[in-house]
């Protein structure tokens, strides 16, 4: 499906046509940033609704970002200070989050070399302070992502640290503002696994966030259910993570990628992976459960692809039909760069696509709406061309002609609290919101013409009315 928009000043007004034919085009947004970039982290990083790019890079150890200008474009890039003893070496971990909650969102960096978890913290005028340590002691910091996964009742978010070289997934509790305790542990030294990468996601849909690790040491992908206990800490004031009792998948070479998402679009959470160096394997795969406990087994279902080094990976629905599309990218100089497969609607795909043959090792990568035309972009990074780049999505043509008199609109977009839905239809009407990742987060029925949004984090979704193709997409602030 491909859908047309028409955007007005405080509302969006939408309708659609039939194509299949969707294309990315590719814009360079730093051409020569710093040396060996690894990392990549999007949010709302200045004061407008427009999302922001920031590049943790290997060699030069910078952090550096990129203001966006509103239509896709970005400014030149400003390397954050980060001086001994708060030196960044080998950056590859990076997120974007309000630790502090000053309702400005920071950038949260961690270090390879020297095993420095820092954070830089965002001054709200387009300026930060210089890194502060958060932890010291992170042996061959990696992955980190912030989340309540202590179901804090302030909603105070935590860091979950994947230690490669110490053989294990660590966490810090958050305080709120920008402190955090004593370093704990979601897996245990494992001598020889060598978590590089993991995902956080409620994936046994209880209340709490459990968390996915890949080991590219013993080649396992492993999963960790939070047991949620009042006030989410057990007796020694930890998190309470038991390990599955089966492992997701064996054997893989090189896990570069696992994460969470709905990609076969059966409303449950999958397990998807991405194996750099797969051998008898495949590269791509995604797991999900047969039963709902910690001794279920997991079902394999694979996809090939003429990537045999695979990277980073991403689920989205790109052409915004409610079903999710897979992003693959080449962790080599050889062979595609980027493709893309195309939900069938039945929980497969397509044939594969290519995006991009010019944009070689995207060791990460995110997919947002970075020029706000109503469909989601791919930006990414290429390690050995230190290059930084943007794939804007060509899903919608805008028009001033093409819609219906009996419209329905959406204000004020961006919003804080509230969306009014504006339509003729005085009946109740039910909707259902989805993230960037297609998990649906709110499902209700609108009884008069208003939605609250304010327990959404920062973002930005898509509202769909229920049995209709009338969909919006709009930006939580």
């Amino acid at each position: 499906m491909k859908q047309k928009l028409l955007i007005l000043t405080g509302f969006i007004l939408i309708s659609w046509t039939v194509n299949s034919q969707i294309s990315f085009v590719k814009s360079t947004i730093d051409a020569d940033t710093s040396d060996e970039p690894y990392t990549i982290a999007s949010g709302f990083l200045d004061d407008d609704a427009y999302l922001d790019l920031a590049v943790g890079s290997d060699v030069s150890g910078n952090v550096t970002w990129y203001k966006n200008n509103g239509d896709g474009t970005f400014a030149t890039g400003i390397i954050l200070t980060a001086i001994a003893p708060n030196a960044l070496s080998y950056v590859e971990g990076l997120t974007i989050a309000d630790i502090n909650g000053d309702g400005d969102n920071d950038i949260i960096a961690a270090s390879y070399l020297g095993g420095n978890l820092v954070w830089f913290e965002n001054n709200g005028d387009e300026t930060f302070e210089p890194a502060v340590t958060i932890s010291s002691s992170i042996a061959g910091a990696g992955t980190v992502i912030a989340a309540n996964i202590d179901n804090d009742v302030n909603g105070y978010l935590d860091l979950v640290v994947t230690a490669y070289d110490g053989n294990s997934v660590v966490y810090f509790l958050g305080n709120g503002d920008g402190t955090f305790g004593t370093l704990r542990y979601v897996v245990p030294l494992t001598p020889g696994s060598n978590p590089g990468t993991m995902d956080i996601a409620d994936f046994d849909g209880d209340g709490d966030l459990d968390v996915v690790v890949g080991f590219t040491g013993n080649g396992d992908i492993k999963l960790y259910d939070n047991r949620f206990i009042p006030d989410g800490l057990d007796v020694s004031g930890n998190v309470p993570f038991v390990a599955y009792t089966n492992a997701v998948d064996t054997g893989n070479g090189f896990l570069f990628s696992v994460l969470f998402a709905d990609i076969n679009d059966d409303s449950n959470l999958e397990i998807v992976k991405s194996d750099n160096s797969p051998g008898a394997n495949p590269n791509i795969a995604w797991y999900s459960n047969d039963t709902s406990d910690t001794g279920t087994t997991f079902t394999e279902t694979t996809l090939a692809t003429t990537i045999g080094r695979t990277a980073s990976i991403g689920v989205a629905d790109f052409n915004n039909d409610t079903y999710n599309d897979l992003v693959v990218a080449n962790g080599r100089a050889t062979d595609n760069d980027f493709i893309w497969f195309q939900s069938n609607a039945t929980g497969g795909f397509g044939s594969e696509m290519l995006i991009d043959d010019s944009s070689s090792t995207a060791f990460d990568l995110e997919i947002q709406d970075f020029d706000n035309d109503g469909d989601l972009d791919i930006a990414s990074i290429s390690y050995l061309l230190d290059d930084v780049f943007i794939f804007k999505n060509d899903l919608f043509t805008l028009s001033t002609t093409e819609f219906k008199t009996n419209t329905i609109s959406i204000y004020p977009n961006p919003t804080s609290n509230t969306l009014h839905i504006k339509t003729t239809n005085q009946d109740p009407f039910d909707i259902i919101v989805y993230n960037v990742l297609g998990k649906e987060v709110i499902k209700t029925t609108v009884l008069n013409s208003t939605l609250d949004v304010s327990s959404l984090s920062k973002g930005i979704y898509l509202l769909k009315l229920e049995n209709t193709d009338t969909a919006f997409k709009f930006v939580k602030q």
